[in-house]
């Protein structure tokens, strides 16, 4: 077999970051231009178009086609350079196309998810002032409708996509024009005259989800993303023709970054996700080499596996030991962390094709590496999934650093640590301010202050917010407490979650929180306990998993769910199961361990106010809702 080559080099590691050199594209949509040139007839996006429909897929021309009429069709309504574009629109062609298609004119895209509240859309809209807005179909125009006021309607209106007509209109005046009329108007228009050139232009603006207050929204110029792109192009094993799986929202950072703007500068085959509760069934069919996601989706991946390895029986149970002992023993042997050690020897083999293939199988059987991002991943998570024969890495960063900061896996084979999120990446530097964190306990911690190409150009509108985060020589306060060891980077926490006991204590809750996630009984949780004596958690459980261990543990369970957890029993029970099984040295130390437990018999979502759209607990809000049982410990 020939040998693949990756469509572009890894960086040199001496190269400057102030500015693209060479043959750098210097804008998002040049890069696709460059892209469609050079993998032309190969697939680019792969969509199920309905339920139950074929995927279709669009190749590089067709998509680079496609881009340039939206950019036409958006310019003959009257989007010019430092324009903003509005997209209300799941992850799609469409999405892409607007994207691309407003960056080529020198305009910037700022998106909103479609799950969000009319007042959230109102309040972006009102800042931001786009010139148009794209809405995903009529039931988000008809929401908007009813959000905004008459006067706060984007010049040049809006373009619906979908088949069905408007249901709910704009006031008077306002222009409602279909996707398919903004296409077709483009593909008949004369070429663009010229194609936006300044790698320094804006290109999103994208709001933060922010756990207190309005979003704010950060800007990010073209440099800020593809400075990004271009330090990991070439570093992770990705190839034309590989197929990725998207379901990262588009309208975060991470996933636009690296699971759209990353993919096509790779000339990787695009497949995007259709339904996400059957993520695995897709993944089966798509086959992809790469997959990027949250660690809710490896906990839940670890969870289910594990799950049905402890229920496994017989010869069934026998080999499910000697694959687990196998491949730790094998990976023990490598002396690597995070990198997936290849089977050795006859024995390795059996086990590894009797059980972890199926494992893997689960997932396409095809997957070179898997990135997890947005928050922090346990290590006993990574762990398992090299175990399972997966490449694992994990990466840092926020949207106000186009998101990389520094990630495992980019350094080379056998440089990755767990416990860490890798090395600041190409470009990037890193610092610790030790002046903003006192804890005499862990005196090698402080502020991460991030500095290089990535760094955003600021908050839209918000001078006095923006020079809050800013030092003085250009850094970015990211607000994350971590610490630095032999290069490596270490997230231990935010600086404002942390709280004190009474007895003067720090508890970083973040890192406990994800470890108590790993319960097949927990789906959510917070850990808190400002100016109290001991700590105490909020729980959202899985209402049947705790119902089925508590009963065979002899607890007397109601069947209702809101009575289960209000039941002192099961609260008692899973508190002690907890501290017994989860609350464990030297994960946990003494003093953070639990001793009160709340649990709330509601998920808690973008819906009813206990989670930003970016999946983040608004932890105010969640207090107030509990705040007299709260009271009551």
């Amino acid at each position: 077999m020939p040998t693949k080559e990756m469509a572009w080099p890894k960086q040199p590691s001496d190269r400057q970051w102030i500015k693209p050199e060479g043959d750098d594209p210097r804008t998002l949509y040049q890069m696709l231009m460059v892209s469609q040139e050079r993998f032309g007839g190969e697939p680019c996006i792969g969509y199920i178009p309905s339920a139950g429909m074929q995927r279709v897929h669009l190749t590089y021309n067709e998509f680079g086609d496609l881009t340039t009429a939206v950019a036409k069709g958006l310019r003959d309504i009257g989007v010019v350079t430092a324009d903003r574009v509005a997209i209300i629109v799941d992850n799609s062609v469409e999405w892409a196309a607007l994207s691309y298609g407003a960056n080529a004119l020198g305009a910037a895209y700022t998106a909103m998810y479609t799950h969000q509240h009319g007042k959230d859309w109102a309040f972006i809209l009102n800042d931001a002032t786009p010139k148009v807005v794209a809405v995903q179909n009529t039931m988000v125009l008809d929401k908007l409708c009813d959000a905004l006021d008459d006067d706060a309607w984007p010049e040049a209106g809006v373009i619906l996509l979908g088949d069905d007509p408007a249901n709910q209109l704009p006031p008077e005046g306002v222009t409602v024009r279909s996707w398919t009329e903004l296409v077709q108007a483009g593909r008949a228009a004369e070429d663009l005259a010229e194609i936006a050139d300044d790698p320094s232009a804006l290109s999103t603006l994208i709001y933060t989800s922010g756990t207190t207050g309005n979003p704010k929204g950060v800007m990010l110029s073209n440099w800020n993303t593809l400075s990004n792109v271009l330090c990991v192009q070439g570093v992770f094993e990705l190839y034309p023709g590989d197929k990725n799986a998207a379901f990262l929202p588009w309208a975060h950072s991470f996933g636009s970054t690296f699971d759209l703007h990353w993919m096509i500068r790779m000339g990787v085959h695009i497949n995007l996700i259709s339904d996400l509760t059957k993520i695995a069934d897709e993944c089966i069919e798509i086959k992809p080499a790469a997959l990027l996601a949250v660690p809710r989706v490896w906990n839940k991946f670890y969870d289910r596996v594990n799950s049905q390895f402890e229920s496994a029986t017989g010869v069934k149970k026998l080999f499910v030991g000697k694959a687990q002992k196998s491949a730790a023993k094998r990976i023990a042997k490598a002396g690597v962390e995070c990198d997936s050690v290849a089977p050795n020897g006859f024995f390795d083999k059996l086990w590894d094709k009797l059980v972890w293939k199926k494992v893997r199988a689960r997932f396409g059987g095809n997957i070179r590496f898997c990135m997890s991002g947005a928050a922090a991943l346990s290590p006993d998570v990574a762990g398992f999934v090299q175990k399972v024969g997966f490449n694992c890495y994990e990466g840092y960063g926020l949207t106000e650093t186009s998101p990389l900061v520094s990630a495992n896996g980019w350094m080379g084979k056998g440089m990755s640590r767990l416990n860490t999120v890798g090395m600041p990446a190409n470009g990037v530097r890193v610092e610790i301010d030790k002046d903003a964190w006192d804890d005499p306990d862990r005196p090698d911690e402080g502020e991460v202050v991030v500095y290089g190409p990535n760094i955003m150009q600021g908050y839209w509108n918000l001078p006095e917010a923006t020079a809050e985060v800013m030092t003085e020589d250009g850094g970015f306060r990211t607000g994350d407490l971590g610490k630095m060891v032999d290069g490596y980077l270490s997230i231990t926490g935010r600086v404002k979650s942390q709280f004190k006991l009474e007895n003067g204590k720090y508890v970083s809750p973040a890192p406990l929180e994800e470890n108590l996630k790993l319960s097949p009984l927990v789906e959510q949780c917070i850990l808190d306990g400002r100016n109290m004596r001991n700590t105490y958690l909020i729980v959202h459980p899985a209402a049947g998993a705790l119902r089925k261990a508590a009963s065979a543990a002899g607890v007397s369970v109601p069947e209702d769910n809101v009575a289960m957890c209000n039941d002192e029993g099961v609260k008692t029970w899973l508190l002690s199961h907890l501290r017994e099984n989860n609350m464990l040295e030297p994960k946990w130390k003494g003093y953070e361990t639990a001793r009160n437990i709340i649990l709330d018999p509601e998920e808690w979502t973008v819906d009813n106010d206990m989670m930003t759209p970016s999946l983040k607990v608004k932890l105010r809000n969640l207090l107030t809702h509990h705040e007299e049982a709260i009271n009551a410990l």
